[in-house]
C-alpha cells in the first residue's frame, strides 16, 4: 500500500511537467550569400545557448561571431558562406552549462533565393505577351518559374525554365493579367529544395495597354491611409492656426463692422472706425474765407422817421470762419415821390 501511495505522488507531482526538449539546428543558404543557422523556430528559448560551428573546416570548432536574437534570447547564428561550402560538411554545437548538442548537416539542397526583381511586361504585333524579370543572381544555375491569372481568376503555373522571359500568345481582348515569378538554384548545379518567395505582383490591362506593379499586398497597403489621414489632421491644424491668428483681419475684411446709429458719434468715432490710431488725418483741401457784409437803408429826407428809415439786413456770421473779413456799405434811399418823378 505505501509503494503504491507512492507511485501515484510521483505521478501527481509530475502532471504538467514538459521535459525540455532537445534543440534541433537547421541551416540555411541564403541566397547563396550567406548562411544562418536556426535552434529556436517554434518558440523562444527559455536559455541562452553558445554555438559552435567548424566553419565547413574539419576539427576546427569556433563560436558564433553574429547571433540572432529575438526578445534577449539567441535563437541562431549568421556564417560567412563560399561557393564550395554547399558540398562540403558543416557540424555545429549547441552548449549551455554542461550540456552539448552536435549536429552535422549537408547544404548541398539548402539554399533558398531572394524573389525576382524588376518586372516589366510588352506587348508585341505578333501578338503577343513578354514578361521580363532578373533574377537575384545571375547565374545558368537558377531556373523560374511563373504564374499568372486572367481576371483575378485561377492561378496558371509554367514549366521551369532557365530563361528570364515568358511569353502569353495571343493575350484576350478587355482582360487584365496578373503576373508572379518565383527562382531556386537548379538540377545541373545540385536542385534546391526551396523556392524563392513570389515576387511581387505585376498587371497589364489589355484596355489601358499599359502594366503596373500591384502593392496591394505589400505595406504601402497599410501606410498609405496612414499618411493620408496624417496629411489631412496636419492640413486642418495648419488651417486652424491661421484662422485663429488673423482672426482680426478676417473679421474687418469678411463681416465689416456696421456703425450703431443709436450712438452719439461725435462723442467717439474713433471708437468705431477700423482705422489705425497711427495714422494722422491730414485734409487735402483749401477752405476760403467767407466775406460778410451789412446793408443799411438811410433816407435823405427828414420827413420819414428813424423808425422806418433804419433798419438793416444781418448776416449770421457763425457759419463762416473766424478769419472772414466783415465791411459795411451805405447806399442812399430815394423817396416814393421822387422815384414816380423819375419814372
Amino acid at each position: 500500500m505505501k509503494m503504491v501511495g507512492s507511485w501515484l505522488f510521483l505521478l501527481i507531482s509530475l502532471q504538467g511537467y514538459e521535459a525540455p526538449s532537445t534543440p534541433n539546428v537547421n541551416c540555411l543558404i541564403i541566397n547563396l550569400d550567406y548562411v544562418n543557422c536556426i535552434w529556436s523556430e517554434q518558440r523562444i528559448p527559455e536559455v541562452n545557448f553558445t554555438f559552435f560551428s567548424n566553419r565547413f573546416i574539419k576539427d576546427n570548432m569556433e563560436e558564433c561571431t553574429t547571433y540572432l536574437q529575438e526578445k534577449s534570447y539567441s535563437v541562431g547564428c549568421r556564417l560567412s558562406y563560399d561557393m564550395s561550402d554547399r558540398f562540403r560538411t558543416l557540424t555545429t554545437k549547441l552548449v549551455h552549462q554542461n550540456n552539448s548538442y552536435v549536429q552535422t548537416h549537408n547544404l548541398k539542397s539548402m539554399v533558398k533565393l531572394y524573389p525576382p526583381v524588376n518586372l516589366s511586361v510588352e506587348m508585341n504585333k505578333d501578338p503577343e505577351l513578354n514578361l521580363y524579370w532578373n533574377n537575384s543572381k545571375n547565374t545558368y544555375c537558377i531556373e523560374s518559374e511563373v504564374r499568372y491569372r486572367i481576371n483575378s481568376e485561377k492561378w496558371k503555373t509554367s514549366t521551369p525554365s532557365k530563361e528570364q522571359k515568358y511569353a502569353v500568345a495571343f493575350p484576350l481582348k478587355s482582360s487584365r493579367y496578373e503576373f508572379q515569378v518565383r527562382a531556386r538554384v537548379n538540377d545541373i548545379c545540385g536542385e534546391s529544395k526551396f523556392w524563392s518567395e513570389w515576387s511581387q505582383p505585376i498587371q497589364w490591362d489589355s484596355m489601358k495597354g499599359n502594366n503596373f506593379t500591384d502593392i496591394s499586398g505589400s505595406s504601402m497597403s497599410v501606410w498609405k491611409p496612414v499618411l493620408s489621414l496624417v496629411g489631412t489632421m496636419t492640413l486642418f491644424i495648419l488651417a486652424c492656426m491661421l484662422v485663429y491668428r488673423e482672426r482680426e483681419r478676417l473679421r474687418f475684411i469678411l463681416i465689416p463692422i456696421v456703425p450703431n446709429p443709436g450712438k452719439n458719434l461725435d462723442e467717439n468715432v474713433e471708437a468705431w472706425l477700423p482705422i489705425s490710431k497711427d495714422i494722422c488725418f491730414q485734409p487735402n483741401f483749401t477752405e476760403f474765407a467767407c466775406p460778410v457784409r451789412e446793408y443799411s437803408l438811410v433816407p435823405q429826407t427828414g420827413s420819414v422817421s428813424e423808425s422806418e428809415s433804419n433798419f438793416s439786413i444781418l448776416t449770421d456770421q457763425s457759419d463762416c470762419l473766424s478769419t472772414c473779413s466783415s465791411s459795411a456799405s451805405t447806399f442812399p434811399v430815394t423817396s416814393e415821390n421822387e422815384q414816380a418823378g423819375i419814372e
